[in-house]
């Protein structure tokens, strides 16, 4: 097992080698968060398929119904030719006499993620995709969110207010629109889409509250304070605050180089039956001496919300930062 992790890091550790080649590679293609399933179809009815399940559809977190974190379209060896080459991420999975797993980058067009299992009994495909299972999901996303930055670029909004308010910036589609804003610099974009809305707060806090200080009771605190101020319902009495029912998850991580805070829950409608799944990040800008908040939130009654989830990820990733004008 300690050979097999350490084949792991090495070939993982050959991505920017790979890339240097002159030999023309088609553009890749797929939904967002989709992979293709290489495998016999009785190997995906086996329990090497209920492990590639269990594994690559996880639930995805966060979210007020279950969905997987991506969609498998599974198909046999024999068909993988062709279009089907170029997957923007693949995941093969074959019985052979050797016990092997290779993780490239770009094999069969760009940009894309291929890994490769071959294994001589379930049980050592099984052990192999356990091990290599985090690292292949992180490279997967790694490459669905550059790809949904790309895509948004195409066509993104311009917004000035962003810049003169916040001295930041933000990669969102054109779709969105100013939807509101107030003396304390808080900004409320909103993209309407079918029997709801998808949006984006963006504000600062005083460098008085260090990073380190915020736990999760002060975050639903910080959340619930700004939902009563900024985001009413439409009852009287009505404001946006944390759904109480569901502890929401919280972890540090780095958001472009920069300590930050990740929360996803739910948020709901103090005294109004509204509600949704929520995305916010607490982000340390030491060029400013602030802290940045940018929040998401879903409207999307009885319809699935991980791609609208996701897509707000992608645009708080594509944060830029400028130093601000005294």
């Amino acid at each position: 097992m300690r050979r097999q992790t350490l084949f792991i890091i090495i070939v993982c550790s050959l991505f920017a080698c790979q890339n240097n080649t002159t030999v023309y590679k088609p553009s890749s293609s797929g939904n967002i968060n989709t992979v293709t399933v290489v495998m016999e179809n009785y190997l995906w009815g086996s329990s090497v398929g209920d492990i590639v399940r269990e594994a690559f559809a996880a639930e995805f977190i966060g979210l007020p119904q279950q969905e997987p974190i991506f969609s498998l379209k599974q198909i046999p060896l024999s068909t993988f030719s062709g279009f089907t080459r170029e997957s923007r991420n693949i995941l093969v999975v074959q019985k052979t006499k050797r016990d092997t797993f290779v993780l490239s980058r770009d094999q069969y067009a760009k940009p894309q993620v291929v890994a490769k299992f071959q294994g001589s009994s379930d049980k050592r495909i099984t052990e192999s995709i356990k091990e290599a299972k985090t690292i292949i999901i992180n490279e997967i996303k790694k490459n669905e969110l550059k790809e949904k930055q790309r895509r948004m670029q195409i066509s993104s909004l311009k917004s000035e207010d962003l810049k003169s308010l916040l001295s930041m910036d933000l990669i969102m589609p054109s779709a969105y629109e100013l939807f509101k804003k107030d003396k304390n610099k808080i900004i409320w974009f909103q993209k309407e889409i079918k029997k709801g809305s998808v949006n984006v707060l963006v504000y600062e806090l005083p460098v008085k509250d260090s990073l380190v200080s915020f736990n999760l009771d002060k975050i639903i605190k910080m959340r619930d304070s700004i939902g009563q101020a900024f985001v009413p319902g439409r009852n009287k009495n009505s404001y946006m605050i944390t759904e109480e029912a569901y502890r929401p998850y919280f972890k540090r991580v780095l958001v472009k180089g920069l300590k930050a805070i990740e929360t996803r829950g739910t948020w709901e409608l103090k005294n109004d039956f509204m509600a949704g799944p929520f995305l916010n990040y607490i982000i340390q800008d030491t060029l400013n001496q602030r802290n940045i908040v940018l929040e998401g939130l879903v409207f999307s009654p009885s319809s699935k919300k991980r791609e609208q989830i996701f897509e707000l990820e992608a645009i708080f990733k594509s944060l830029k930062i400028y130093k601000a004008k005294k």
